[in-house]
């Protein structure tokens, strides 16, 4: 007769199914909300975004 050995305990994830709904129940729980923007805030955003590529352009082609 062969000793048990050492196994992994998985508190959680004893049934493959449980381990699926517990994942997907941690994942909704770090689901962040899309905030609302206004347009002037949209407009901030991508022109700071554009300001920031185009900078990243002028980097690259000086190499």
């Amino acid at each position: 007769m062969e000793p048990r050995g050492m196994k992994k305990w998985r508190p959680f994830a004893t049934i493959p199914e449980q381990y699926i709904e517990l994942q997907e129940i941690r994942n909704k729980q770090a689901e962040v909300a899309q905030p609302v923007l206004t347009e002037e805030q949209m407009e901030q955003i991508n022109f700071t975004l554009i300001e920031a590529l185009a900078l990243l352009n002028t980097c690259q082609s000086r190499r």
